[in-house]
């Protein structure tokens, strides 16, 4: 899974080439290097945490510092996707959006741009966490905590309206 995160970084900037045996040299000095056990399950916990650190920081000493940050979200994201955490659906969604023409559609929480409603009802139409946000960010009750969100500099701090809250995963 970390190689292939590795090998798309050509995608980000051509200049990022790494061979498969550049990747397995690095993954067999740290089956050498790495906390031994006699225990298997203890023994995969180390390679795993060894192995994962260790590509990382090689990788990222090469990398520019702009593509830092991303190629962290696809190593997280890589993994929360093998973990069955993050939904092919979810993740689609993130990728292209939705193909659904919302035109015709009327935008029921005026704070919104249209642009921005669309999209919400694109995230009803990909995953059945995100059902009725529009009503959501129409609703009275729940507009407050939606305005608060959008207008704060850490709008991760601010609980989401109660069904959300117990409704959506991290990611």
């Amino acid at each position: 899974m970390l190689y292939f995160v590795i090998a798309d970084l050509a995608l980000i900037d051509p200049m990022y080439q790494y061979s498969l045996e550049f990747f397995t040299r690095l993954f067999n000095r740290r089956l050498d290097a790495s906390g031994k056990s006699e225990v298997l399950q203890d023994r995969l916990a180390i390679l795993i945490a060894d192995v994962t650190d260790s590509v990382y920081l090689n990788i990222c000493r090469g990398l520019f510092e702009k593509d830092k940050l991303l190629f962290s979200f696809l190593n997280a994201a890589s993994v929360l996707r093998r973990a069955g955490d993050v939904t092919a659906e979810e993740w689609n969604c993130y990728l292209r959006g939705s193909t659904t023409d919302f035109s015709s559609y009327t935008n029921d929480a005026p704070y919104l741009e249209e642009k921005t409603y669309h999209k919400l009802l694109a995230l009803e139409e990909a995953h059945f966490s995100f059902k009725d946000i529009t009503k959501s960010f129409a609703d009275a009750g729940d507009s407050a905590t939606w305005k608060r969100i959008l207008s704060s500099e850490e709008p991760s701090t601010i609980p989401l309206p109660p069904l959300y809250e117990d409704r959506l995963s991290p990611f």
